[in-house]
């Protein structure tokens, strides 16, 4: 990782980033950039542009602003609360005159009430703060005193004002403009960044009737079902007598009409500097037909994309249809956004040097509620390793997981911190046993590797202080402080700053050197857990069955079918073969199992974890590990009754409520120490595996 700061850049509209830019912007590590266009001409929005004459539209850059400094707490709660607020409706142009006025700090004995709100919480602000507020308000006045235009003030929020206001300090440059906005708020310069260099433009679109949607107001209207064809830009709103005319004319036509109108802005060259040099490129989800497709559409938009190959480039779907997104599937927002960032085809770009993982999600575990985007026909993708199906829903918000969406791809990126491994040794309290993992461990080069471990064993008898001298890694006895059950206990004992907490069955049965594979394949922050798999071993698993069921070949048979059913039990609840459901061996992020209370030190954990990873459809792999059977008589073996009670585990949770952070029911006394390996990543297709 170079010494500057992980560099991002999200392609964002009002809202659609929300979860995403939370999650990134108090890390002192990430230089965030949101990238925005200013189309938006609905309600008081398109006022504002109707009275300035040539002015994008401040809206989204404005909710982005004041998200943003609420986050960073940049500016008094009080300057939000005013900026957010929104003039009424009645008797909206009194109230306006009025608003600007106290805006400008000229109160009177007899004001309205909002208005009266607003002087209380100016009264509030810092003589600073106060100042560049009335500044604003005042440009603004001036404008509507000398234009001879008149303005609606009617629900229009003072923020969109003050922006206008700044617009008219900054001599009507639209992109310092949002630099003057974002310095109001007390936001740095350059975090949030216009597509273009400001020139005004309008978007229309044709709808695959070959309807003509004349303003972005109509595109996003709820209240429509639109199913856009193509989106055109055009330097002013066609007018009514033109809608008509060119809707009677077909779809020819008015494709013809708007090709030959259509105008093209040049790029932000700040924004164009920053894709070059970005490290994370995030197409995220939003009104897509507005807010994201048009933002690619600006010439050298998607060339600078692709010409930086160092970057990861993430395009997010939506996880529920919108306004703009009648009957359209997942897959289509990719090819149309592949067809905007290529500027409708008119450039000859590799996919893969625009997007480098689509990240859809997988509304199958919602079936029940209506609204979720379907996939489409993900098969139909050229290339499968750029696509990732998952769960990637907050629960059942409706809301994205910004952790499971980018923290792999952050944590990858930011090599300076090493991976933070808990490694917890179960299965014997013999320091013998213990002693040997840890010496294979080590044999194997576990020291060698960029990351930081603790390794947590339970023994009445403490390892000796000079062998413990001589590790690459720390360890921690921890016999007798598991008294009381609960996955809140064991956290509090292990700690749950770990990246990932490895489970190790250290009986004997497995060698510590397979944990150093098993932890060099976490490193890159990407996988939610790995499972070692005996299956994968054939040659062992024959050998295992040899030995331990030569003399009751009836249980053997009946052991063998059995590890057979939970296996299948998975692929039929699950859409998933798990190869290996008793193994002893595996990995899972930390963050998943204190999420949803997940106890290692459970007797039933493997079904636990498993029934959770399953379910959210989690980035899984497989790996080999090899095997050495115990004689039954060593070592506790699985009963049925254990086997069954795993079997309930899996059943039970697949039709459970998802409600992440509730503790498991401990009643579910299954197998001992169970062991659960899952295979390759959790697809809804072949084509994403």
């Amino acid at each position: 990782m170079p010494e500057h700061k992980l560099r991002i850049v999200i392609f964002s509209g009002g809202r659609g980033s929300s979860v995403l830019s939370r999650e990134l912007i108090r890390d002192s590590r990430i230089d965030l950039t949101l990238a925005i266009n200013g189309y938006d001409d609905g309600l008081s929005t398109g006022e504002i542009r109707r009275f300035l004459g040539e002015a994008l539209g401040p809206s989204d850059f404005r909710k982005n602003a004041n998200r943003l400094a609420g986050e960073l707490n940049t500016c008094p709660a009080e300057l939000l609360e005013i900026l957010e607020a929104r003039i009424p409706e009645d008797d909206g142009s009194s109230q306006g005159s009025v608003i600007l006025q106290v805006l400008q700090g000229h109160a009177s004995a007899h004001e309205p009430p909002f208005a009266t709100r607003i002087g209380e919480l100016l009264s509030r602000l810092n003589r600073a703060c106060a100042a560049r507020l009335a500044e604003a308000a005042a440009a603004f006045q001036t404008e509507l005193d000398t234009s001879g235009r008149d303005f609606q003030f009617a629900d229009c929020s003072i923020g969109n004002i003050a922006f206008a206001g700044c617009f008219l300090i900054e001599n009507r440059e639209f992109n310092r403009a949002i630099e003057r906005y974002c310095s109001l708020v007390g936001l740095p310069e350059g975090l949030i960044e216009n597509v273009t260099d400001g020139a005004n433009a309008f978007l229309v679109a044709i709808d695959d009737r070959g309807q003509l949607i004349a303003n972005e107001a109509d595109i996003v209207d709820t209240r429509r079902r639109n199913r856009i064809s193509e989106l055109f830009l055009v330097s002013r709103r066609p007018s009514d007598e033109e809608v008509a005319r060119l809707n009677a004319g077909g779809d020819e036509a008015a494709r013809a009409h708007f090709t030959k109108q259509s105008v093209t802005p040049a790029p932000n060259p700040s924004l164009v500097r920053k894709l070059a040099a970005a490290d994370l490129i995030v197409y995220a989800p939003g009104t897509q037909h507005s807010s994201l497709f048009p933002s690619y559409l600006t010439p050298g938009i998607g060339s600078a994309i692709a010409r930086n190959l160092r970057a990861f480039k993430i395009l997010i779907t939506n996880l529920q249809g919108d306004a703009d997104l009648a009957e359209s599937s997942a897959v289509e927002i990719i090819e149309h956004a592949v067809y905007y960032l290529r500027e409708k085809g008119r450039l000859s770009l590799a996919v893969p040097c625009l997007v480098t993982h689509y990240l859809i999600n997988d509304p199958r575990h919602s079936e029940e509620r209506n609204g979720y985007l379907p996939l489409g026909l993900v098969d139909t993708i050229e290339d499968p390793r750029l696509v990732r199906i998952g769960n990637f829903e907050d629960g059942v918000t409706g809301r994205h997981d910004a952790t499971k969406l980018l923290q792999p791809f952050v944590q990858s990126l930011l090599k300076e911190r090493r991976l933070q491994v808990g490694i917890l040794l179960l299965g014997s309290t013999s320091l013998n046993k213990i002693s040997q993992t840890l010496v294979e461990m080590v044999r194997s080069g576990f020291g060698d590797l960029d990351v930081d471990a603790t390794v947590f064993y339970e023994s009445p008898d403490p390892l000796p202080s000079d062998f413990l001298a001589c590790l690459p890694f720390q360890v921690s006895n921890v016999w007798g402080r598991f008294a009381s059950r609960g996955a809140r206990n064991t956290w509090e004992i292990l700690g749950s700053n770990f990246d990932y907490m490895v489970l190790f069955e250290s009986s004997g049965m497995y060698r510590g050197e397979d944990i150093v594979p098993l932890v060099a394949q976490l490193m890159p922050g990407q996988l939610d857990a790995i499972w070692g798999s005996r299956r994968l071993s054939l040659a062992d698993i024959r050998h295992a069955y040899r030995l331990l069921h030569r003399d009751t070949p009836i249980r053997g048979t009946i052991s063998y079918i059995g590890s057979h059913v939970l296996s299948l039990t998975c692929l039929l609840l699950y859409g998933r073969y798990v190869n290996d459901t008793l193994s002893g061996v595996r990995a899972v992020r930390t963050s998943i199992l204190h999420k949803y209370s997940l106890d290692p030190k459970h007797p039933n954990t493997n079904f636990q974890i498993l029934s959770v990873l399953l379910g959210q459809q989690a980035e899984v792999i497989e790996t080999p590990i090899r095997y050495f059977p115990i004689s039954p008589q060593k070592i506790k073996r699985t009963t049925m009754s254990e086997g069954l009670t795993a079997l309930w585990t899996l059943i039970r949770r697949r039709f459970a409520s998802r409600e992440p952070s509730r503790e498991l029911d401990h009643r579910e006394e299954a197998a001992a120490p169970v062991l659960v390996p899952v295979s390759a990543k959790m697809r809804k297709s072949s084509a994403a595996r």
